[in-house]
């Protein structure tokens, strides 16, 4: 009974994994888009916090791809996994905040 248990736990574990794998690729093809779309401007960490410029298109958009766009950025972050991470959507040409990610919420700021 116990190598049954550790057998599915180990093949639940690797389909998992393969999941979480197909969904960063997904994420990563959409953001590949974004970039060429101008909706973001830029993507990295600094530190510990997730560094998200959004360029003009973005601001052009409709509040509810706007939340996809979020989405997206916060399952790249992820590497696929579920979960939601916090972080500010900061203008191309200010640098200042326009929208926060927490939650897996996008809310105006």
């Amino acid at each position: 009974m116990k190598t049954y248990a550790l057998f599915a736990a180990l093949l639940f574990t690797g389909l998992n994994a393969h999941a979480s794998e197909a969904a960063l690729e997904q994420c990563r093809a959409k953001l590949k888009q974004a970039q060429q779309l101008d909706v973001l401007n830029d993507l990295q960490w600094k530190g510990s916090r997730l560094h998200v410029v959004a360029g003009k298109t973005y601001y052009t958009m409709p509040f509810h791809a706007k939340e996809g766009f979020a989405d997206t950025v916060n399952c790249f972050a992820m590497a696929g996994k579920t979960g939601c991470l916090s972080f500010d959507i900061l203008n191309w040409n200010t640098g200042k905040p326009t929208d926060r990610y927490s939650g897996c919420k996008l809310k105006p700021l």
